[in-house]
């Protein structure tokens, strides 16, 4: 396969839109903006999730809206077509053997602080991506990155690997200038994460680092984020002087906020919300979830759904038709991990039935009626589809009561229940998996020693059977692959400790001036938010 990428501007600039925009000026502090008729500032509002806004540890959807802005990939979606189309590079060829993918660099792509992007840097920042071992980390496992030149970087595996350009869209993959974070006490050596100490420079305004179309101005991970215009940038012009990223919890505050102008879009509102907006200026427009909303059961002996009869009684007992009434218009039943916008989903009809007579039957036979089974939850998340949390946390409480468990709900912010989860301290959780990449390969860490799967205790000892079947899936080519992620994901729905709830639809509310879309993925891409 060679793809190449005959114009870089419209490359990274997909999407056009008119310049007529209400600007929303910043006060210190954190302080609500107010709106003004300023038509280079761009203002969006979203329900915070962000921890960091160095590549290299970017695990957060916040930080990686805000990293599209900032940083440039190899490669990245363009509208809304699925296929990874060059960006720092210039184009990419496949190997016949599916084993590796070498990228030409586009030569006349710099940094904001005016270096241009070389091999050195690909390599050291894909590399600083591995070795810091933070939660991304995992993206690099089994790929090698070596550089034959100064514009050539090759990345390899020992096996078949057809999600590598699919991977290399991860904002955690982006190219920072590696010279830079050396001198500021950045490493990509094996003990990195004993080393490195750059972490500083990345919420340092205008550190010149990324080589995309805005720099980063303040960085405040419960307020308010802002970035303005890199005045040097290579791809073109650059459509606005700053952006502002708030954060708005409450979806009918986003939606007060775009309707009166004080900001320009919204990510947070519930299809059921949006139904409301009949402004011919405003934008709704609705995208497919690319993830699927699942309660994960441990497997750790203390924990009541350590007993697989209990974990099925949970499946069977659940009124998923119910859940997905709650999570309003537009939300689909899911029946496995597998989001049905990706190659190994399994049909909606095919998910497993309520069954709650059944479901109480399992449970006396487990010797479990009356078991307290403590439900983790995040109370203040709404990012995934403006879906509130408490009111889904409540109905499960409600619903498996009625067969014989009662469960004690422990809602707590995102940061402490997330905290939780990762730490495999939960009995039961209620999470999604916003995907890094638009592949299949990228839930597999959902399987037995995979890096969702030890959250919930679940090894690869424990299922050695679906973790060969991963394995398959993961190094399958061609047609080879759909009827190998089928099979892994079949397995999963049978055996995992996992209950798959629903796959929402994501809402984007904006002026019809801006005219913003979000990629294949439910992302949106600042760079690709253009002036004409």
């Amino acid at each position: 396969m060679n793809t190449k990428n005959p114009r870089r501007a419209a490359a990274s600039l997909a999407v056009a839109v008119s310049g007529l925009l209400l600007v929303t000026a910043c006060s210190p502090g954190g302080s609500s903006p107010q709106a003004s008729s300023d038509p280079d500032v761009l203002v969006v509002d979203q329900s915070f999730t962000a921890q960091s806004i160095d590549p290299a540890t970017i695990f957060q959807v916040t930080d990686a809206i805000v990293a599209t802005g900032i940083y440039q990939t190899l490669v990245s979606y363009q509208g809304d077509d699925p296929t990874p189309q060059p960006l720092l590079a210039k184009s990419y060829e496949v190997s016949e053997d599916g084993k590796s993918v070498t990228f030409t660099l586009d030569e006349a792509a710099t940094f904001a602080n005016g270096e241009p992007v070389t091999s050195d840097d690909v390599v050291f920042s894909l590399e600083r991506l591995r070795n810091l071992k933070s939660s991304p980390s995992y993206l690099m496992d089994g790929l090698t990155v070596t550089a034959p030149d100064e514009h050539t970087v090759v990345v390899a595996s020992e096996n078949p690997a057809s999600y590598i350009p699919s991977l290399l869209t991860s904002t955690a993959t982006s190219i920072v200038e590696a010279d830079a974070v050396r001198e500021a006490g950045g490493s990509d050596a094996a003990d990195a994460a004993e080393t490195d100490g750059a972490g500083s420079l990345f919420t340092s305004a205008e550190n010149g680092v990324g080589s995309g179309p805005y720099q980063l101005d303040s960085y405040d991970t419960n307020s308010q984020i802002t970035l303005v215009k890199n005045e040097d940038w290579w791809g073109g012009d650059v459509p606005y002087e700053r952006i502002v990223i708030r954060n708005v919890k409450n979806p009918q505050q986003q939606k007060s906020n775009v309707e009166s102008g004080e900001s320009q879009i919204a990510l947070d509102i519930p299809g059921r919300v949006a139904e409301g907006i009949t402004s011919e200026t405003l934008d709704v427009n609705a995208y497919p979830s690319p993830e699927v909303l699942y309660l994960a059961m441990s497997t750790d002996p203390s924990s009541p759904t350590s007993d697989q009869k209990v974990r099925d009684a949970i499946r069977l007992g659940l009124d998923y038709d119910a859940l997905v009434q709650l999570a309003g218009p537009g939300t689909l039943r899911a029946a496995g991990i597998i989001p049905s916008n990706l190659i190994g989903s399994v049909p909606a009809e095919d998910a497993i039935e309520t069954d709650v007579e059944a479901a109480k039957q399992m449970i006396d036979d487990a010797g479990a009626t009356g078991e307290t089974i403590t439900f983790d939850y995040a109370n203040d998340y709404t990012r995934l589809a403006g879906i509130d949390y408490n009111i889904i946390a409540q109905a499960v409480q409600t619903q498996l009561a009625a067969i014989g468990l009662t469960v004690e709900l422990n809602p707590t912010p995102t940061s402490t229940s997330l905290q939780r989860y990762i730490d495999g301290e939960t009995q039961l959780a209620l999470w999604s998996w916003p995907p890094d990449y638009g592949d299949p390969d990228n839930l597999l860490v959902f399987g037995p020693g995979g890096l969702i799967g030890e959250r919930v205790h679940w090894t690869a000892e424990d299922a050695p059977e679906i973790a060969a079947l991963g394995e398959t899936a993961r190094t399958a080519l061609g047609d080879d692959r759909e009827p190998a992620y089928t099979a892994w994901n079949e397995a999963l729905i049978e055996e995992a400790p996992y209950a798959y709830l629903l796959e929402p639809t994501f809402t984007l509310v904006s002026s019809a001036a801006v005219g913003a879309k979000l990629d294949p993925m439910a992302n949106l891409n600042l760079s690709q938010i253009a002036a004409n």
